[in-house]
This record gives structure tokens, C-alpha cells and sequence, in this order.
């Protein structure tokens, strides 16, 4: 219930934001436009969103269409009131919320890794062990040990069930990664070109 409400108020409050944007929109240009929506309302939606993995889809899709809103904003009379919103997503390099989730988790997995976040968080993830007799195609160290599968939903949005689920789906290059801006600008390249493919 507390997620549920923390996101109503998420996406009321960029409403409003968006609102009162709209009102000077005409004075603004393509590129103020574009910083205000990240500095305003993507940044609501980003923080603390690892919580949001794997909620119901209509609740996804309410933060989505605040994202949708943005791009009108940024195009105004380019979108059409019938027009899919995605070939705009796109255009304004926008990762669809769905994939602003999994690389909020990927990168805590990776900072973790990398002894760059608290211990609270790092105690949750564990390496996969090398079995005696590996394969071949089981020399990867950069995978982490899936949890038990949990009963209730709600401990599948837990970080040491989520964690591995998106880490785990990572090509090894990404996973591999030997600094953080690297791992960044490619993973978001890889989810951007993973959706709109």
C-alpha cells in the first residue's frame, strides 16, 4: 500500500509540474524545455524507482504516461493528438520507465559489486560460485546466485530477489564493465537499443 501511495503522489505531483510548464511552454526552447522535464519531472520518477520493479502493469503504465506528457511537452503540435508517442521517446533519447527501473537496479548491483555503496546493500547480493567440474560456458564470474523463489509478490520486489533477476540479463561485456561512467553510458545504450529494436 505504501508504494502504491508514494507513486499516486509521484505522478500527482508531476502532473502539476507539467501543468505549469505548459503555461510558458511557448517562450521556451527545444533545449530549456528538455533540461526543465529532466530537471523537474524524470528526476521525481528516477529516485528511489528500484522500488517500482516488477509492479503491476497498470501501475507502471501511470508513471509511463507522465513520461508520454513530457515528450508532448517537449514536441507540442509536431505529436498529433492519434500519434504513437514512442518514434518521439526515441527521438528525445528517453529510456521508457520500465527500463529507467532495471538500470536504477543494474547500477546499485554494479556500485555494489565495486564496494561503492553501504554494507546494508552489499550483504544482500552473493557471487555464484564456480562449480568443481565447470563448463566452458559456465566461466563467468560476474553472475550473482538467485535467491529461493520468494511465495509472495511482494518480497519479489525485495532487492535480493530483483538484484540478480536484472544483473543476471546483462550481456557479460556490460556486466564486465571496469569503471562506473563506462558501465553507465553503456547500459543505457544496450537498454535504449534493446527497446526500440
Amino acid at each position: 500500500y505504501f508504494i502504491q501511495s508514494n507513486l499516486s503522489k509521484i505522478v500527482q505531483a508531476c502532473n502539476i509540474t507539467l501543468r505549469n510548464l505548459w503555461v510558458i511552454s511557448s517562450k521556451l526552447s527545444f533545449s530549456i524545455k528538455k533540461q526543465l522535464v529532466h530537471c523537474l519531472i524524470l528526476s521525481r520518477l528516477d529516485f528511489c524507482n528500484g522500488l517500482f520493479y516488477n509492479l503491476p502493469a497498470y501501475q507502471i503504465k501511470r508513471l509511463q504516461k507522465v513520461q508520454n506528457d513530457c515528450v508532448r511537452f517537449l514536441y507540442g503540435k509536431r505529436i498529433k493528438h492519434f500519434d504513437r508517442i514512442t518514434p518521439f521517446l526515441k527521438e528525445a533519447h528517453f529510456l521508457p520507465v520500465k527500463e529507467r527501473i532495471r538500470f536504477k537496479i543494474a547500477l546499485l548491483v554494479f556500485k555494489s559489486l565495486n564496494n561503492d555503496v553501504p554494507d546494508y546493500l552489499r550483504q544482500h547480493l552473493q557471487i555464484k560460485t564456480e562449480p568443481i567440474h565447470s563448463l566452458r560456458t559456465e566461466d563467468d564470474f560476474f553472475l550473482l546466485e538467485n535467491s529461493c523463489v520468494p511465495h509472495l509478490q511482494r518480497t519479489e520486489r525485495a532487492f535480493s530477489h530483483a538484484a540478480p533477476s536484472v544483473w543476471n540479463k546483462l550481456p557479460y561485456g556490460l556486466r564486465s564493465a571496469s569503471d562506473t561512467q563506462t558501465f553507465k553510458k553503456d547500459l543505457k545504450t544496450y537498454l535504449f537499443a534493446n527497446y526500440f529494436t
